[in-house]
């Protein structure tokens, strides 16, 4: 099983990373690992979808990866989604990919230059397709929605945010998912609620907690993605 871990900063990864072997450097983001007897790809994305997009799309052409594991960052948008929380994303959509006028705001499926339901999109909505629930239970699952750039309340999205009633936005989830679903890899996509919508702007640092969240997680979910790999064979 060849597997792509994603984050869009280091510092989230930098727990995981120090108990791991080096097994060769791809370039200056994006390195082969070794833990225990299992190796493994890193790539770090940046922030936003445009660069998420680049990078993935150089890593997923270069590999032809069996899973992508993306350890994103969100702020909720529901009471639901708890600060301090992962949970697992399993549907997305560009929130801002349109034209805002006098009137309101319209995507560019409403003025039909993007299909609605042209493939990988549903009624222009990115679902995850991948079936990973058995390894998944200790998350819960919610919709997200990624845009450019992050508001400080609902009433700045309320045209977009009623599409779908996401409980996370984020920078470049949609933009993960979208890749991973043209070129028909799996994804698991686990994303930390940084804070709530009213205070993201707060809680761009990452902090201690958020590290060993997720330095947990990984550890946990690959032993389960391999136990899982050699059940399947």
């Amino acid at each position: 099983m060849d597997i792509l871990i994603v984050s869009p900063t280091f510092i989230s990864l930098q727990k995981f990373i120090s108990q791991l072997q080096l097994v060769d450097n791809y370039g200056k983001n994006y390195a082969r690992f070794q833990l225990a007897d299992n190796e493994f790809d890193i790539l770090i994305s940046g922030y936003g979808g445009a660069i998420a997009s680049h990078w993935i799309n150089k890593a997923i052409q270069r590999k032809n990866y069996d899973i992508v594991i993306h350890l994103g960052r969100s702020f909720a948008l529901s009471e639901k989604s708890e600060p301090g929380s992962l949970v697992n994303v399993i549907d997305d959509y560009f929130g801002d990919l349109g034209f805002t006028y006098d009137s309101g705001f319209q995507s560019l499926f409403d003025f039909d230059l993007i299909q609605k339901n042209e493939y990988p999109f549903n009624k222009g909505i990115l679902e995850n397709t991948s079936d990973y629930s058995e390894i998944l239970t200790a998350f819960r699952k919610v919709s997200g929605m990624t845009c450019n750039t992050i508001p400080s309340n609902l009433f700045q999205i309320g045209e977009i945010y009623i599409k779908n009633y996401p409980e996370v936005i984020s920078l470049e989830g949609a933009a993960i998912l979208y890749a991973c679903l043209e070129s028909k890899i799996d994804l698991i996509q686990l994303s930390y609620v940084a804070g709530n919508l009213d205070n993201a702007s707060n809680n761009l640092d990452v902090e201690e907690k958020e590290i060993d969240i997720i330095t947990d997680v990984l550890n946990e979910t690959l032993v389960k993605l391999y136990q899982f790999q050699l059940l399947k064979s």
